[in-house]
């Protein structure tokens, strides 16, 4: 596993550029069909289902929001035949996450007590894995309905980066707070071989070319 300094994009430059030299491990094979925006989707979300955890058919994931890494757990999480509850901000957001598979959805925005309302939906078990991209003020929630001895991978800290934790549950329940960076080339060709095996592919919003990315980020 490679540390936060050598990962390209966050502690060394990214791929956003027209031409990168590298050794050739440092590459792995696209998708067969997929284009080089889709390829360019590729997540942290099948090593934390499938590396750091081993979903099964009878777990339940709750996912958070419309992301690319939430997206594709969502996709993964439905290969397995997990069920899924999904939660988001945006009623019309919400409609697409049904319509990708979701089994519940939950608008946070209009329910502020949503971790309860998940939880209800697990007939008060627990999830048995959260994809985790809110940070700080998400976690509390997430902690608060995750199963005892569950999952909750920290992909993501839209909300900040810095917050209080609540060390407790963490007793109560036993559960695994895992973060998640990145996986290993070998991770990520398991990855492509299940897009492949599966025919999953990404949900592309919109495309931006390269001398707009400041506009792609803002989007």
């Amino acid at each position: 596993m490679i540390g936060f300094t050598s990962v390209p994009g966050d502690g060394v430059d990214g791929y956003a550029r027209e031409d990168v030299t590298l050794p050739a491990t440092s590459f792995t094979h696209a998708p067969r069909g997929w284009s080089h925006a889709g390829a360019a989707m590729l997540t942290t979300a099948g090593r934390a289902l499938f590396v750091d955890d081993v979903i099964k058919p009878s777990d339940t994931v709750l996912v958070q929001g419309t992301g690319a890494v939430s997206i594709f757990a969502l996709q993964f999480a439905k290969m397995a035949g997990a069920t899924v509850i999904a939660t988001s901000s945006r009623a019309v957001k919400l409609e697409r996450l049904r319509a990708l598979g979701a089994d519940h959805v939950i608008n946070c925005r209009e329910n502020p007590q949503w971790g309860t309302t998940a939880w209800e939906l697990t007939g008060r078990r627990g999830m048995d894995h959260i994809i985790e991209v809110g940070g700080p003020s998400t976690l509390a929630p997430s902690m608060a309905v995750i199963r005892v001895a569950g999952h909750i991978s920290v992909i993501g800290i839209l909300t900040g980066v810095a917050g209080q934790l609540e060390v407790v549950p963490m007793l109560l329940k036993q559960f695994r707070l895992q973060s998640v960076l990145v996986g290993s080339r070998s991770d990520q060709q398991a990855m492509v071989r299940a897009f492949v095996g599966n025919g999953i592919r990404p949900v592309i919003d919109r495309s931006f070319a390269l001398q707009d990315i400041v506009a792609a980020f803002h989007h």
